[in-house]
């Protein structure tokens, strides 16, 4: 509590708070007439540190341009105190005002502030609060900051995919729907496959030293979408591959698949249809998955398919939570380097390698290229590796798998990641009575009915609303009713 039970009047008769130090929260004269200062007009969503008397936050109720504003005091108790007064009842009863405390600050930006949504997020304080609790104010500051630095890149993520994801979604969604009647989509393993140890193989440097412990091991082969030509160049068919890139370019790991081979293809619902099709065209087993798109969650109720995590989206973390969704509990990761090793980006026999060395010439060699690939950010030089070098992203990938293998009670013992912890086998039919043009229709109809009212939080209400979102921040520059329709359009071209 950083204020005391006793409560001032102003000059003007209104009721003001007081620090424990005796120190007024507002003003002593005319305390309704206090507003926040801003360098430029206030724009989307404002956080506003310092509650008080709440004198400062009502004036920003009537502001138009601001869609949510989000006020914050030092702790629950404080936070309490502060409902008593006039100003704060009213914040409280507005739809687009929140009140929290420090503690659970964090937790409410992540679930009520979407920059899709309410675009700009501007940190203010109430002076004299920030003046009492210097301290307190840099942890607000700090969390703030940390959230703005992990939502900033999945935004920049959905801003540069969203369109592509939705269109793939949808087409993706059509091939299921056309190919009911087929029982290739869900594949379950047979119990003795899953006491082997599965082998999540990806495309990094390392992976050339790994070929033959790979190919005379007894694993069950799990390859990432990068990884298998380099191991069909090594004569190893791998008893899975998962792909997750919604991009046209990740169809070319798939030009070297063979016929009708044992491999099980297993895309996300976002995954190119290109890929799709070039697999089921040489009549191997496909099955489809989803991640944490909305839309595809959406369309998931309505099939029996696997979920599966990718962290900070990463097909490797991807490849090993679908092994652990099938039951196995010991991974062994091959070329999961989340480095540039030795100088390389990835190892031999990717589908780059043959892209650069066919392009190559004098002028530009194929060593030129891969690394204009590494040096597209900058490099970090790994302690006690020659030539090893990482980034932020890579750094970031490795992160979240650590965190992935805790989440999941993987701990890793010489050299392999074991579960102690029973893992439920997830068991699916082998048919997807799924229908495309219900679905559609209805997803269209969800959002034409949202461009009546394009409000941020009857988006957040509707299952339609949440299942654009991605979509809507490709078209980040527009209003919202601008975005919303930009997307309705867009959806209206898979019919």
């Amino acid at each position: 509590m950083i204020y005391s039970k006793e409560i001032a009047e102003a000059k003007n008769g209104s009721r003001i708070p007081l620090f424990k130090n005796g120190k007024p929260a507002n003003s002593k004269y005319n305390p309704d007439a206090e507003q926040i200062l801003f360098e430029a007009l206030p724009k989307g969503c404002i956080i506003v540190a310092g509650i008080a008397g709440g004198f400062h936050i009502e004036k920003l109720l009537s502001e138009k341009n601001i869609s949510l504003i989000i006020a914050v005091e030092a702790d629950s108790e404080s936070l309490e105190f502060c409902k008593q007064f006039s100003s704060t009842k009213k914040i409280e009863e507005c739809k687009k005002a929140i009140l929290c405390d420090k503690s659970n600050l964090e937790e409410i930006l992540y679930t009520k502030y979407f920059p899709v949504l309410y675009k700009n997020l501007t940190l203010v304080f109430n002076r004299a609060w920030k003046n009492e609790n210097p301290q307190i104010a840099q942890e607000i500051s700090s969390t703030v900051k940390n959230f703005l630095e992990k939502v900033s890149a999945d935004y920049s993520v959905q801003a540069h995919f969203g369109k592509l994801w939705q269109r793939n979604i949808l087409l993706n969604l059509k091939f299921i729907s056309e190919h009911n009647n087929e029982n290739f989509f869900s594949v379950n393993i047979e119990q003795d496959k899953i006491k082997k140890t599965a082998a999540i193989v990806a495309a990094g440097p390392t992976l050339d030293f790994s070929i033959e412990e790979i190919k005379h091991g007894d694993f069950f082969v799990i390859s990432t979408d990068t990884a298998f030509g380099t191991l069909l160049q090594n004569s190893i068919i791998p008893d899975a591959v998962i792909n997750i890139d919604a991009q046209h370019i990740s169809s070319e790991h798939f030009f070297c698949a063979h016929n009708e081979t044992k491999t099980t293809f297993i895309f996300d619902l976002c995954s190119n249809p290109e890929s799709v099709n070039l697999v089921y065209n040489k009549k191997n087993k496909v099955q489809f998955c989803t991640n944490q798109h909305p839309l595809s969650l959406l369309a998931a109720k309505n099939m029996d398919i696997k979920k599966i995590e990718s962290g900070a989206g990463t097909v490797t973390i991807a490849a090993a939570d679908w092994a652990k969704s099938c039951g196995f509990q010991k991974i062994k990761f091959f070329g999961a380097d989340f480095a540039y090793s030795f100088g390389k980006p990835y190892a031999k026999g990717t589908y780059l390698e043959k892209q650069f060395f066919s392009k190559s010439n004098r002028i530009i060699s194929a060593e030129e290229k891969y690394a204009a690939l590494m040096f597209r950010t900058e490099l970090e030089k790994i302690p006690g590796k020659e030539n090893s070098f990482t980034t932020e992203v890579l750094n970031r990938y490795k992160k979240s798998l650590d965190e992935w293998a805790e989440k999941n009670f993987f701990k890793l013992k010489n050299g392999i990641y074991i579960s102690d912890k029973k893992i439920k086998t997830e068991n699916f039919s082998t048919k997807n009575n799924f229908n495309y043009s219900e679905f559609y229709i209805q997803f269209t109809h969800g959002i034409k009915e949202l461009l009546k009212n394009p409000d941020p939080e009857i988006i957040l209400q509707s299952n339609w609303g949440l299942s654009i979102l991605p979509t809507l921040a490709f078209f980040k520059n527009n209003t919202l009713f601008g975005s919303l329709k930009l997307a309705y359009n867009q959806a209206l071209r898979y019919n």
